[in-house]
């Protein structure tokens, strides 16, 4: 089987990636190793951004978000009131929807299948999937995430020292507790109990959701952080009670260096290329313009040749990615108290109330 790109996991950024290079005219697989639609760690936070620039499914849609509460050590705090509103979205049934949409405009996807290795043979890949076999591509778009196997496969793994270790509960509290966060994001920041890390709460229509991360640079144990958690969980909430529990892995510094972006004639989406804000976390708006980016720079490097790094940092910078950057001064607020209290108060002098 013979394609001109296989794109390697199908969370936002490819299934954006592979929507648009079926829309471009490129004969183009999606490689799933899950069975869709399948769950997914994360908040679901979508900023009013994302809104202006994609479809978001009404079906995946759990809450209006209306607002994000920052917090500081001192319980000082910023509300930053968003107008027009953001979403928080099922991500099991976001992600499902956005990789039908690539299958409605001509992408090929193969589900419960798991790419073992990728070899470079001549200018294409052979790229060998458990249980479909030996596919064979012109390109490549790396969308698998922090645990990429492509990644491995070209020996650009990431450092340990650019992640965080993440972990997030689905909790049922009282009626009149959960409907004084619905809507909202609240992300908390206090380096004397943390180093290195923040707690969040996102309010949903029927559940909240509390979650805690932190650089692998100061965590010195997994156990810790749960024990974190539990006692913030405990002290914010009345009784409340975990439904479900999950941990992961997020880029914590940024997109990857240029040099790393692209190899060969593959290219890094997502998380898979640390398409993530670090001072927010805020993922899927960058995921989703970074595929798109990924196609079209494909597709122009085989309209007018060149170089594929080049033409897809253009691509980024056109779509205002490269700006993640330079978004790392929440780091500092992070490791001393004195910087988290500096930063909500710079935040509050922008706007936030």
């Amino acid at each position: 089987m013979r394609y001109d790109v296989v794109v390697v996991g199908c969370g936002p950024s490819g299934a954006s990636a592979l929507r648009r290079c079926a829309e471009l005219g490129l004969r183009s697989l999606g490689v799933e190793k899950y069975k869709l639609p399948r769950p997914k760690p994360c908040a679901g936070i979508l900023y009013p951004r994302v809104l202006e620039d994609f479809q978001v499914p009404r079906e995946a849609v759990l809450s209006t978000l209306q607002g994000i509460r920052l917090i500081a050590p001192s319980g000082k705090q910023a509300f930053i009131k968003l107008d027009p509103p953001g979403a928080i979205v099922d991500r099991q049934v976001f992600d499902y929807l956005l990789v039908q949409e690539a299958v409605k405009v001509g992408a090929e996807l193969v589900e419960e299948a798991r790419v073992r290795k990728v070899e470079v043979r001549g200018t294409s890949y052979q790229v060998y999937v458990e249980g479909l076999g030996v596919v064979e591509a012109k390109f490549l778009v790396a969308a698998d995430g922090v645990y990429s196997t492509i990644a491995r496969s070209l020996n650009l793994p990431w450092r340990k020292e650019d992640l965080a270790l993440t972990m997030q509960t689905y909790v049922r509290v009282s009626e009149e507790a959960r409907r004084s966060v619905e809507g909202i994001f609240e992300v908390y920041y206090d380096p004397s109990k943390i180093l290195g890390g923040w707690i969040w709460v996102a309010g949903r229509a029927r559940d909240v959701l509390v979650g805690i991360g932190s650089s692998l640079n100061y965590l010195n144990h997994p156990l810790k952080l749960k024990q974190r958690l539990t006692s913030f969980l405990k002290h914010r909430f009345k009784e409340p009670k975990v439904l479900k529990e999950e941990a992961y892995m997020l880029p914590f510094k940024g997109p990857k260096k240029d040099s790393q972006l692209v190899k060969g004639k593959t290219i890094f989406v997502g998380d898979a290329g640390g398409f993530v804000r670090s001072d927010t976390g805020e993922g899927v708006y960058y995921a989703m313009h970074s595929g798109l980016a990924a196609a079209e720079a494909i597709y122009d490097y085989l309209a007018q040749g060149g170089s594929l790094k080049d033409l897809y940092v253009k691509k980024l910078d056109e779509r205002g990615m490269l700006q993640l950057y330079g978004l790392t001064e929440v780091h500092e607020a992070l490791l001393s108290v004195e910087e988290a209290e500096a930063f909500i108060d710079r935040v509050r002098k922008l706007g936030g109330a």
